[in-house]
Formats: C-alpha cells, structure tokens, sequence
C-alpha cells in the first residue's frame, strides 16, 4: 500500500461512506427507535444524499483535496438532513481547512485531517467525551491515528487502528448516560443502548478508512 493518499482514493472513499450509511439505514433508524424518534438513518442519509454528485462533479483538473472536503461539507451543511446536516458538515469543512491546498495526503496530513474533523463536531455540537455523541466515536479514532502514527506505524496499519478505536468509542457508548439531544430526556433509561449518533460515525470511519486500506 502506498503510503500516501491521492484526490481519487480519497473520492473513492466518499463513495463508499454513502454506501455503507444507505446500507445501515434502518439499522440505525431501530437503534433510534428506543431513545429518539426512531428517524436517525433517515436524516443521516438525507445529510450525505448530495455528496456522489458532489464528487463526481468536482472538476477533473483541481486536485486539491482540501476543496474536495470543504465542498462536501458544504453540501451536506445544507442538506436539511436535521441536526446532522451542519455537524457532519462543519466537521468535513473543518478537516478540509486543515489540507487545503493539498494534492495527496501524508500520513501526517491525514492526522491532522482527522483532528480538524473531530473539532469540527466538538465546536459544532459542544460535546465532551462520555456525553453519549458521535464525538465518543470520533475522538477515539483520532487518539489511536494519532498513537499509531507517532509509533511509526504504516499508513494501513494506522487506518486500521482507527477503525478499531472507533468501534470501540462506539460501543463504550451503550454503558454510557446521554447528555446532549432528545435522548437526554430519558437520563438513566438511555443506559443500555448505543447511541445512533455513535453509530453513524462507525459507519462512515468504517467506510473511508476501510476503502483507503482495500483501494
């Protein structure tokens, strides 16, 4: 695997987030159902709808991968897809901001990438870690990018550990009280099930990492 990262691979992966989110749709709609307004995949998927014709509208001739991400986040801002629209899309924005001007991605870069996207939705959202958020799976696949990468890990293997940190994040979720949005409405009830919002993130980490490794 090369250990950097081209404006194709990273369209392939967008690509393959849409997929994997319409593919988890009720899934993440039934996970809603306990604790929301049982709609999560809905608005998710309504988020992300634009982002195909997005990719494969943006000019052959521009290579920056920054323009890419911010011209993502800016359709899925304005998607209407509920509460998700503008933290996704602040998040996409946020992480385009940060390799604005960049042709292909270093291991670095897509660090620092990664970060900017989880301040995204901490700003965005103001969420802490443990407030029962997509911030808990995102954070967490950050640290152990990061980790992987200051440990001199190859680029596979760092995009798999932040698969895993953020599986992880995404599970730690179901222990957890919620704290922010509808669910926190219920306090101690939404114990015992794992966040949608958690879900989602895993799938769309899932899905642009997981394509990174296999493309």
């Amino acid at each position: 695997m090369s250990q950097s990262i081209s404006i194709e691979k990273v369209k392939y992966a967008l690509h393959k987030v849409v997929e994997n989110l319409e593919k988890n749709r009720q899934y993440l709609n039934d996970l809603d159902s306990p604790i929301g307004d049982s709609d999560h995949g809905e608005s998710v998927c309504n988020a992300f709808h634009k982002i195909q014709e997005i990719v494969d509208k943006f000019p052959e001739e521009k290579r920056d991968i920054g323009e890419l991400l911010q011209a993502v986040g800016k359709s899925i801002v304005l998607s209407g897809g509920a509460a998700m629209g503008p933290l996704y899309g602040t998040a996409f924005m946020d992480a385009g901001k940060a390799v604005l001007g960049k042709e292909e991605l270093t291991p670095a870069d897509l660090v620092q990438m990664w970060e900017a996207f989880a301040g995204g939705i901490k700003r965005r959202g103001q969420v802490e870690l443990g407030d029962k958020t997509m911030y808990d799976t995102i954070y967490p696949s950050f640290l152990a990018l990061q980790k992987a990468y200051e440990e001199g890990k190859s680029l596979k293997e760092m995009l798999r550990e932040a698969i895993e940190g953020a599986q992880e994040g995404m599970e730690s979720t179901k222990d957890l009280v919620s704290k922010r949005g509808r669910s926190s409405r219920l306090g101690e009830r939404s114990r015992g099930h794992i966040d949608p919002g958690a879900a989602s993130s895993y799938f769309i980490i899932e899905a642009f990492f997981g394509s990174l490794i296999d493309n």
